[in-house]
This record gives C-alpha cells, sequence and structure tokens, in this order.
C-alpha cells in the first residue's frame, strides 16, 4: 500500500513540472495569481508543521516537495517580464470577440 503513497508523491512532484519549465523557459506568467500561490505556500507549511508533529515520513515530504514547487514557481513568476507567443494568440483573441 505504501508505493501507492510513493507513486502519488511523485505525481505531485512531476505535476510542478509543466508550470516551472513555462516560467523558466517563455519568461511568461500570463495569469499567475501570486496570491493564489502564497496561500497554498501557507497551506502547505501548516500540513508540514502538522505531518512532522504526527511523524507522517510520507506526508512530510510531500509537503517540503509542494513547497519548493511553490517558491520556485513565486520566484519564477515575479521576475516574469514576457509575454509568451500563445499567450499572446489568446489575448488577441479575447481582444477581437
Amino acid at each position: 500500500m505504501e508505493i501507492i503513497g510513493w507513486a502519488g508523491t511523485a505525481l505531485v512532484i512531476v505535476a510542478y513540472y509543466p508550470q516551472i519549465r513555462h516560467l523558466w523557459v517563455e519568461k511568461c506568467a500570463w495569469g499567475i495569481s501570486v496570491w493564489t500561490w502564497f496561500i497554498w505556500l501557507i497551506a502547505s507549511l501548516l500540513l508540514l508543521i502538522y505531518c512532522v508533529v504526527r511523524g507522517e515520513v510520507l506526508l512530510s515530504i510531500v509537503q517540503m516537495s509542494n513547497m519548493a514547487s511553490i517558491v520556485m514557481t513565486i520566484v519564477l513568476v515575479r521576475r516574469s517580464n514576457n509575454i509568451c507567443p500563445h499567450h499572446v494568440s489568446i489575448a488577441e483573441k479575447r481582444a477581437n470577440v
């Protein structure tokens, strides 16, 4: 049963990859709410504290991974100064409607 937990942990880690890659490569943070990411960071910190107090190693690892990915996302959003071609086309389509 523990393998399911580790598979879920791996999936959580991998799930951040597309967003972080887009921010890193394109430097495009179009439509990303930093406040939402800050709230998720605080939620992950509270859950990490809960997991540590309860001795939940696997869930502690998940929360540490979440926190690292969230911090990286926030940092990359703050340095973003570009709108990628994909999001420019979406903005143009919305403007023409």
